[in-house]
């Protein structure tokens, strides 16, 4: 590391500003404690993991009881109405697997590679964008019926995939 900062230190010798930023670039990435404990083998404390792995697993049940709590709140099952709850299943399960297959087949995925990733791009969606979506408050009555109704048909949709693509 010293020699490629002493390179570097010689390529640039006049220009002070873009030398301050290697430097300031440098002694942040070396503060930072996972570049730290890589470098020295130093594991975090069993403590601090185990509590940051207590308020992970608290996250998700979280976001079902946001959910959850949302979709009491409003009036009918289908919050945003039926004809954006068939486009967004429609999006979700028949655009979502055949934009899947494109970009596969354009990256040179073939085989049981290609039909794994169009079954996983029909699996439901999670729990997380709801939580952005109402977070933000763009359109969080369309990702609470997705994700509902998304759950409840994920099942027969995956599984015709599943046997369509012979796997």
């Amino acid at each position: 590391m010293v020699q490629l900062l002493l390179f570097l230190s010689s390529l640039v010798a006049n220009d002070v500003d873009l030398w301050c930023y290697i430097y300031i670039l440098f002694r942040e990435l070396t503060k930072g404690p996972c570049s730290l404990g890589h470098r020295w083998h130093v594991s975090m404390p069993a403590i601090v993991e185990k509590s940051i792995s207590i308020l992970s697993d608290a996250g998700l049940g979280m976001a079902m009881f946001s959910l959850g709590l949302f979709m009491a709140l409003q009036p009918s099952i289908i919050a945003c109405g039926k004809s954006a709850a068939v486009v967004s299943m429609a999006v979700r399960f028949l655009a979502g697997p055949a934009v899947m297959s494109a970009a596969s087949i354009a990256i040179g995925l073939r085989g049981t590679l290609l039909h794994v990733a169009i079954v996983q791009a029909a699996l439901p969606q999670g729990i997380v964008p709801f939580v952005f979506a109402k977070e933000y408050n763009v359109h969080p009555a369309i990702l609470s019926t997705a994700v509902i109704f998304g759950m409840l048909i994920a099942l027969p949709i995956t599984l015709l995939y599943y046997i369509l693509l012979g796997l």
